[in-house]
């Protein structure tokens, strides 16, 4: 598949920001803990802050031929709550275009059982957001998958638990947003990717 040409995030491109220093807190294989000094293009003082390191991630809104999204029903163990969200993933190697589209269709086939159409599929880039930009680096990349094929059950990795699959039209999936049934900020933020392009 050709690689669509998009923008990478460079933390510290905008002028005036520089870290300091910094010592680390806590690191594992899924996070770290870093305490920070900063000075910002508004404050010439260091100003320290605990950031919390996550790998950066994908999040794709994979669609069928007939428009219909896809969705899973994903466990999340921190709230205790099973939520319906668009597939996504971390990002286990160095970031790159390339490591971010193999992310995801790798995530397209493990949590939902899709895969692009071989003719006509495109993976289309929409940016990026920041889950939580007060306490962590994380980065999320988000894309559009269309159209979409089903060819396998889902196979999530062994931390993962999806126990459905839904396929929602658009107003069904604006409804769920209403409704406070869909709760999570990278479907929520990539859903609202989509509408302010235009996009059903």
């Amino acid at each position: 598949m050709l690689i669509p040409d998009f923008d990478l995030y460079i933390p510290g491109a905008e002028p005036g920001w520089v870290k300091t220093r910094s010592e680390t807190a806590f690191v594992n294989p899924h996070i770290g803990v870093e305490r920070a000094w900063f000075t910002t293009p508004n404050r010439r003082e260091e100003v320290p802050w605990m950031v919390v390191q996550r790998k950066a991630a994908v999040a794709i809104a994979p669609m069928l031929v007939d428009g219909r999204y896809v969705m899973v029903h994903q466990e999340r163990l921190p709230v205790m709550q099973t939520m319906w969200e668009f597939p996504a993933g971390q990002i286990d190697t160095e970031v790159t275009r390339e490591s971010i589209i193999h992310t995801a269709l790798n995530e397209l086939r493990e949590e939902c059982g899709c895969a692009l159409d071989n003719e006509h599929g495109t993976l289309e880039p929409l940016g990026w957001y920041f889950p939580s930009q007060g306490f962590t680096d994380e980065i999320v990349y988000l894309f559009t998958a269309k159209p979409v094929c089903v060819v396998s059950r889902p196979e999530p990795d062994g931390s993962e638990h999806i126990s459905d699959v839904r396929f929602v039209s658009a107003g069904e999936l604006r409804g769920m947003i209403a409704a406070n049934a869909i709760t999570n900020a990278l479907t929520l933020a990539l859903y609202a990717r989509i509408a302010a392009q235009g996009l059903p």
